[in-house]
């Protein structure tokens, strides 16, 4: 019933689909376009034994105009052409050397010992170096646009040294994710990047025809439409039993799919979910990740940019008291409601949850002072149906407070939410690496989300400390400390997490024992070995 009542009072409401988040356009009824709700990827194959994979653009990673960086999300696409020093098992909590030869770490877990393989090449012939490897990781920590994973690890490291082939890293207080970090973390090549302003990295004319270190390198861009891939020469592993790679910048995945020109398939998105489930060629596949759905309230920024009307703790509490969170979870697969980072089955969540009471929100409302004559704006990016019918629904709540409110569908979330800033509530989509990666957004240097949360300090410590628990009742301590200070501080709030799901088709076959991991991620997918038709 609170489905229904959902979507029926989505499909009275409008939203402003516009280019940028505050940015003037006219208003649009709600779109029936049908794109997954993440940024992932989905393939295609041809009879040419061509593997097609498309990207979207919409939250910002990814731009027509050129390959994407793997430092913000690792797509499909971007793990063929760029690797890391290990890489990881489908739960993303082991690894294994990939660039790396060996590795030791220290008794007190503060120094890692990484010897790079001998031979390998970049994609352009030059000798891939111990220097490459130090260049990344320090360019990383002063970069703009990069995932908080990295960050948050790479922020204690005290002194990186290479001796030939030998990189020693050394730390300054245990981080028990170290290496998982590092199964993630792209190399790239010191010699073509080493000019590039930190800070403007991700839109560098590099992207537009990069040197890689995987199995393939860049053979044609064509701006605006496309780009294709071809076997690069210098890759020293198991060559691909697929030659040839097209990654497609569209905008529905899901049209691909039924239309028979789709293999893989990565989403969470009711519509989609359900369309691909009842499609005889297909094969769900539920992937066991944290892939949350939460808001993000625009305050102040490190910059000096600060939105007065998100100030006061009072305000944001009581709009999200205004918003039926669990009548939201019914529009998605297997959605489970939670008020803080931590799901509520797990032994470390603190029992705390935030209540829906649309009158009481009312009157916190007024008693904190906010302007109930403003206009309250609302930024977000996903623009399938599901998406759009979860943000009407939410319209629909808070205006039954007497609030007037402005939905926003943006088309670069990564610029409207984090440089643009038009906006009072953000809404979107997390899949994390683990509940470190949640927190570590709280981290005051983190890049992007000290642009709205203001550099606040007071997470770092216990941040710090969940990175170095390494036992389950110290870890469970600080998780319940965090939790504390997140429902305190209500800079973001969860929604739900949701069910995601990989899709295959019967046209591309994949090695029997591949595990799908969080397709946002890097994990051995033993991809040397699939084929097409």
């Amino acid at each position: 019933m609170k489905k229904l009542l959902a979507i029926l009072m989505a499909a009275t409401l409008a939203v402003s689909v516009l280019a940028g988040c505050g940015a003037s356009s006219s208003s649009a009824a709600a779109s029936t376009q049908t794109t997954p709700a993440s940024s992932a990827a989905a393939t295609t194959t041809t009879g040419d034994g061509t593997l097609k994979l498309v990207l979207s653009t919409t939250d910002g990673s990814s731009k027509d105009d050129q390959v994407p960086s793997p430092w913000l999300n690792r797509t499909l696409a971007t793990n063929l052409m760029f690797r890391s020093l290990f890489i990881a098992d489908s739960d993303l909590t082991s690894v294994t050397p990939d660039l790396a030869d060996s590795y030791e770490i220290s008794d007190d877990s503060m120094t890692y010992t990484i010897t790079l393989k001998d031979g390998l090449k970049w994609s352009d012939g030059e000798a891939m170096t111990a220097d490459d490897v130090i260049f990344s990781i320090e360019t990383a920590t002063k970069a703009a646009v990069v995932n908080s994973i990295y960050t948050a690890a790479f922020a204690k490291i005290t002194d990186m040294k290479a001796d030939g082939n030998v990189i020693t890293i050394k730390l300054n207080t245990p981080y028990a994710a170290l290496l998982d970090v590092l199964a993630q973390f792209a190399i790239l090549p010191k010699h073509s990047l080493e000019k590039a302003d930190p800070l403007t990295m991700e839109s560098d004319a590099f992207w537009k025809d990069p040197v890689t270190s995987g199995m393939y390198v860049l053979d044609e861009l064509n701006v605006g439409n496309y780009f294709t891939l071809k076997l690069n020469e210098n890759y020293e592993g198991t060559a691909p039993k697929i030659e040839k790679v097209t990654v497609s910048f569209v905008s529905d995945y899901l049209t691909a799919a039924q239309s028979g020109n789709a293999d893989y398939v990565y989403g969470n998105a009711a519509d989609m979910v359900e369309a691909l489930s009842a499609m005889d060629n297909f094969t769900a596949n539920e992937v066991n990740v944290l892939f949350y759905k939460y808001f993000i309230f625009n305050m102040k920024g490190t910059d000096g940019n600060d939105n007065a009307a998100m100030q006061n703790v009072e305000v944001r509490k009581a709009l999200i008291e205004a918003i039926d969170r669990a009548a939201l979870a019914t529009l998605y697969p297997n959605a489970t409601v939670l008020s803080s980072g931590v799901p509520d089955s797990y032994p470390s969540y603190n029992g705390f949850s935030y209540e829906f009471d649309a009158e009481k929100a009312k009157a916190d409302l007024i008693a904190a002072g906010y302007d109930m004559s403003r206009t309250l704006r609302i930024c977000y990016y996903n623009n399938d149906q599901t998406s759009i019918d979860l943000i009407n629904t939410v319209v629909y709540y808070l205006e039954q407070t007497g609030l007037t409110v402005e939905a926003t569908l943006s088309n670069d979330g990564t610029t409207d939410l984090f440089t643009t800033r038009a906006y009072d509530i953000g809404f979107k989509g997390k899949s994390a690496f683990s509940l470190e990666e949640w927190y570590s957004e709280y981290i005051s240097d983190d890049a992007l989300f000290s642009k709205i949360f203001g550099g606040d300090t007071s997470f770092d410590t216990l941040v710090d400390d969940l990175y170095a628990a390494t036992d389950e009742a110290t870890r469970t301590d600080v998780l319940k400390k965090l939790q504390d200070m997140e429902q305190k501080n209500v800079y973001k709030v969860p929604v739900f997490t949701v069910g995601t799901y990989v899709f295959t088709s019967d046209n591309v076959k994949v090695p029997s024992g591949v595990k799908f991991c969080n397709p946002l991620y890097m994990c051995d997918l033993d991809f040397a070995n699939w084929e097409v038709a």
